[in-house]
């Protein structure tokens, strides 16, 4: 079924970096791929982790600048970084990542 306008109260809203999420796809972290668009995101580390971190890019962090934050387990959490990479060398294996645009 496509868009509606009509169900969407907030479509004359301006989108900012803390509005609500219009459209997110999945990310597979890579360390020389740009997310297609800038995007938040939002990271889930299932309970089956001990631990979990995550590697991304801001967007106005040089390449070599990367943050790697550490994440709760069992919580999603949308990072509080306009992303444009999401690096696989220091994220752990099997956490949910998707864009939040």
């Amino acid at each position: 079924m496509p868009y509606e306008s009509a169900k969407d109260p907030w479509r004359g809203s301006a989108v900012s970096p803390t509005s609500l999420g219009r459209s997110g796809e999945a990310v597979m972290p890579s360390d020389t791929a740009d997310l297609p668009r800038y995007a938040r995101v939002r990271v889930f580390a299932p309970g089956t982790l001990d631990s979990a971190q995550v590697c991304i890019l801001p967007v106005w962090n040089e390449d070599d600048e990367a943050i790697v934050l550490s994440l709760p387990i069992g919580l999603p959490i949308v990072l509080e970084f306009l992303v444009r990479r999401v690096l696989a060398t220091g994220t752990s294996a099997g956490l949910d990542i998707h864009t939040v645009i």
